[in-house]
């Protein structure tokens, strides 16, 4: 049985049953509305900085240009976080919310506080964009301390949204740097750039609707090529690309133009830049809402996939992504307008994941590396396993607001980044 083949496993995660937090954004994102948010993060800032004796001259957080729009619904509506991103060093972390806010944060040093007097973990750097964030990635090298970056490397993030073309920007002044040409050539309108990643070559990979997937130099605004598929979704589905591969950081890099992405129409696809190629690799039929995360286990011999509306996460072996090796199951189900829940891989604690109350399901690395197949089995093996978790950690915050994104900081495992609302948590397991 895979569940007594980890059995030792489980007990060494069992020990690390709470995730203890030691600093959060407070109640800055907890307020009603996105203009309190606003003046909640400037007070707290203003404070902050006027009481620091260091001398040391602060960036002035960023106005969003809705600052003073009384009058627009979208300012009326609870912040949440959509993603968190690690610097490569470990020693800060980018957050992008749904007010059209990137915020750029430095790791606090680590006190003995009890719950009602952790440190407040405030921005560093804070820019607006004028709309909606359907997509974004950050540099894989990105650190605040990487004296030797080029100009385009370090502190950039790009950014997709609807009605626009996809743009990179600087971290620390929020400046638009160079925006990529993503317009339609038959009616003129900017594509929606739904997923985009940025690999360690300096390529930016973006997906648009008709299964499109265009790849640029980060450097330069068109396309150096681009594959769009003339084959129309079945009903109900949509020929989107809504994802690109995701790696551990820190992990094994993949051999060149072995990227994988996904669509909503539940199809898997290989991106080859050597041979400018997109060829479909796996089609699912399923009452799954399509394909939101395609995770690749350290070693590079599993591919973990995330379903809209499933309550499991299908496990395949990178050489055969025809049929599926092993399930991960939920006790929940995704749904397509609950809470993003996003999951993730780290080189020491295998895959975890949040749930919708607030606690962190987790499989435990060495599960991951061989996609629950114990070692005397042959991954040809036809028997499919639904897996549960082997552990569940606590996180001691509200238990009826979900833990949307769980991720763990290069360098110190130990430590990670939780999302619960709009609110943002550094943890740390402890007993």
């Amino acid at each position: 049985m895979v569940q007594g083949h980890y059995e030792s496993l489980n007990r060494k995660n069992d020990e690390r049953m709470n995730a203890i937090p030691y600093c959060d954004t407070g109640e800055v994102f907890e307020a009603d509305t996105i203009a309190n948010v606003w003046k909640r993060e400037d007070k707290e800032w203003l404070k902050r900085t006027q009481s620091d004796r260091s001398g040391y001259e602060y960036p002035r957080l960023g106005e969003s240009p809705y600052i003073n729009m009384t009058d627009d619904f979208r300012m009326e509506k609870k912040v949440i976080c959509q993603d968190i991103f690690w610097s490569c060093d470990g020693t800060s972390f980018v957050s992008v919310h749904n007010d059209f806010g990137i915020r750029q944060y430095l790791v606090p040093e680590e006190s003995n506080t009890d719950k009602l007097n952790r440190n407040l973990l405030l921005p560093f750097t804070r820019f607006f964009r004028n709309q909606s964030i359907v997509s974004c990635a950050i540099d894989p090298f990105y650190t605040l301390y990487n004296e030797n970056s080029d100009r385009l490397a370090g502190d950039r993030i790009v950014v997709g949204g609807k009605n626009f073309p996809l743009q990179l920007y600087s971290l620390m002044d929020g400046q638009c740097i160079l925006s990529y040409d993503t317009m339609n050539k038959i009616n003129g309108e900017y594509e929606t750039v739904y997923s985009v990643k940025i690999d360690v070559e300096s390529r930016v990979y973006t997906g648009s609707c008709r299964n499109k997937v265009a790849i640029y130099d980060k450097s330069r605004r068109d396309a150096v090529w681009m594959n769009q598929s003339t084959k129309k979704a079945s009903k109900g589905r949509q020929s989107i690309i809504s994802c690109f591969e995701e790696q551990p950081m820190g992990g094994q890099a993949l051999s060149r133009g072995s990227l994988l992405c996904g669509s909503y129409a539940n199809e898997m696809f290989q991106v080859d830049c050597r041979h400018q190629r997109l060829e479909r690799l796996n089609y699912t039929r399923t009452v799954a809402g399509g394909i939101v995360q395609i995770l690749t286990s350290d070693n590079g011999r599993c591919v973990y996939v995330v379903r809209r509306n499933s309550d499991a996460i299908s496990i395949y072996d990178r050489r055969n992504l025809q049929h599926e090796l092993n399930v991960l199951r939920l006790p929940f189900r995704i749904h397509h307008n609950s809470a993003k829940l996003k999951a993730y891989i780290d080189t020491a604690y295998g895959l975890s994941m949040g749930t919708p109350q607030g606690t962190i399901l987790n499989w435990g690395r060495d599960l991951v590396e061989f996609g629950g197949v114990p070692s005397h089995n042959s991954v040809e093996d036809p028997l499919i396993t639904s897996i549960p978790p082997e552990s569940e950690w606590r996180t001691n915050l509200d238990s009826t607001i979900p833990a949307t994104v769980v991720k763990n900081c290069p360098g110190d495992p130990e430590l990670f980044s939780l999302s619960h609302g709009g609110t943002i948590s550094l943890c740390r397991f402890g007993g």
